[in-house]
């Protein structure tokens, strides 16, 4: 993740720079002032979704000359292109305003595509993960998809099902291998709960796609 962090700073703005570990083995990073939208209280709006995809697309071109054999913490996606962040999400990013000024927890980064990082954007940014009504959803999908430009909204939503059920799969097999964080979010309810958010999402889709041009 350092070599990642390290080769993204000259090329890619509102990421992290690595100061590297203290005497006590602990990372260092440098701050990354902004806002924090709070998921459970309120919605980004169409400009900061807008936001975070711009800053994604650049973060793919640009991450697309880097390699690395890992290891690599994430689970193993199907197909990887590139290496993703892997949790984009406004839990992950902060903004001034409805500009995006930071992006951080690069813990999970690795292989991926850039089809399941738009899906999981998706996922948390329109949020898919809960009902905000069909027609916003699709609307919030469109801009997405217009703003990355290559993929049709509706592959971006049916995306997002297979998306998240290789992370749901992955949790409880990464806590068994003694993945701290993966226990952790079992602890919370892990995969539990998002797996009754997806079963939810896969009974909308149809009302949603509906509303896709």
């Amino acid at each position: 993740m350092h070599d990642l962090l390290d080769y993204l700073a000259p090329r890619v703005p509102h990421v992290p720079t690595v100061l590297g570990l203290d005497d006590l083995g602990r990372e260092s990073l440098t701050y990354l002032p902004g806002r924090v939208v709070d998921i459970d209280t309120e919605l980004l709006t169409d400009e900061q979704v807008a936001s975070v995809v711009g800053w994604t697309r650049g973060f793919h071109a640009a991450v697309a000359g880097f390699t690395h054999p890992g290891p690599w913490r994430y689970f193993p996606m199907p197909s990887p292109t590139l290496i993703g962040h892997n949790d984009i999400a406004p839990y992950n990013v902060c903004f001034d305003g409805n500009e995006l000024v930071g992006v951080f927890d690069w813990d999970l980064a690795g292989p991926s595509t850039p089809l399941f990082e738009l899906a999981f954007i998706a996922w948390n940014c329109v949020p898919l993960w809960r009902d905000i009504g069909p027609q916003a959803a699709a609307r919030r999908l469109t801009v997405i998809a217009s703003t990355y430009s290559g993929f049709h909204p509706r592959q971006i939503l049916r995306a997002v099902p297979r998306r998240i059920q290789i992370m749901l799969d992955g949790i409880p097999l990464a806590a068994a291998a003694g993945d701290q964080g993966m226990v952790n979010l079992l602890a919370l309810g892990e995969p539990g709960r998002s797996q009754s958010a997806l079963a939810d999402l896969v009974e909308r889709i149809p009302a949603i796609d509906r509303r896709l041009h």
